[in-house]
Formats: structure tokens, sequence, C-alpha cells
């Protein structure tokens, strides 16, 4: 099982290159039997990368070996556990304040914008608004009232721009990122 989880493993690191390269020249080539066999081979791809996925969340023997080895962990002797040990502390404790900060991003909204005269308030054409959103799947279907409709929004913030894909990628590179600065200052 061993031998095949690392092979299964090269294909999937070396097949990430591969398969982008293959896109952008399907992109350009438009060639109808190579943009078929590419779908293939990227369905093949996507069958390891969730096996690899699950296997790694499963397996902890097989997380520790492909996860070390992504991270650059090198644990000689007592000391450098010991090292790890806080490294890995400190990149879970900026980890889960970059989560933090980004939770509040995505809820909160802010939107300062002007009203047409006959809608003023009070006399005043000019607002804003606080607000927060929360939901737990992808509102696809948003609806925008009538009443907000009207105005002209100056500047409007409604969370990230970023796509969920973006963010966890970002994540783990910062995990990844944080764990050998701070293994470099600790090891001083």
């Amino acid at each position: 099982m061993k031998r095949l989880d690392v092979i299964i493993l090269r294909i999937f690191l070396c097949g990430l290159p591969v398969l982008a390269g293959i896109a952008v020249f399907n992109h350009f080539s438009g060639v109808r039997a190579l943009y078929n066999m590419s779908g293939f081979l990227f369905a093949i791809w996507m069958i390891l990368s969730v096996y690899l996925g699950i296997r790694l969340v499963v397996s902890g023997d097989f997380r520790d070996r492909v996860l070390v080895r992504l991270t650059f962990i090198r644990e000689r002797d007592e000391r450098e556990v010991l090292l790890t040990g806080k490294a890995t502390k400190t990149a879970l404790m900026t980890s889960m304040a970059v989560l933090i900060l980004l939770f509040c991003l995505s809820c909160f909204q802010v939107s300062f914008f002007k009203l047409p005269a006959d809608k003023a308030i009070d006399g005043k054409t000019r607002g804003f608004s606080l607000g927060l959103n929360f939901s737990l799947f992808n509102d696809q279907g948003k609806k925008i009232s009538e009443e907000v409709s009207d105005r002209y929004n100056v500047f409007s913030y409604n969370g990230l721009p970023l796509s969920s894909s973006t963010v966890i990628l970002l994540l783990i590179a910062w995990q990844i990122i944080s764990y050998n600065c701070v293994m470099k200052r600790l090891t001083r």
C-alpha cells in the first residue's frame, strides 16, 4: 500500500503542472481530440486528488510522511522536536488569527450611498449602512430590494472578493510559510 501511495502522490504532483500546460495548449490550439483526451486525464487526476485527500485525513502515517516533505520539517534530535512543537503552535495560532480576520471581513457589509432627491430621508441625500451577512451556504439568488436599488453607491463592501478556493490556497501557503519562518527564528 505504501508503494501505491508513493506512486499516486508522484502522479498527482507531476500531473498538476502537466495538466495546466495541456489546458493552456488546448485553449490556443482548439484540437478536438486533444481536448477530449485532456478531459479524461483531468478526470483521472481529480479522482487521484480525492483519494489522496481522504488518505491524508484518515492515515496518520501517510499524513506525516507527506506533510513532513511539504513543510520541510526536520526532526533530527530532541531539541528540534521541541522547536517543531513551538513552531507548530505559533503557526496554528497565527493561522487562527488570520481565519478570524477573514471571517470578520467576509461577514461585514459597509455602504456609502447617495439617494435621489425624491427619496431623501429627512432632507438628506447621503448616508451609509452597516450590515452583517452570515449564511451557511452560498446564496446564488440574492435579490436587491426596490428601496435599495434606487440609491447610487459611492462605496460598497460586501465581503471578500476572493473565491473560497483562493482563500483555502492562501491559508495552506500561510501555514507552511509561518511554520518555516518561526522555525528559522527559533533555530538561530
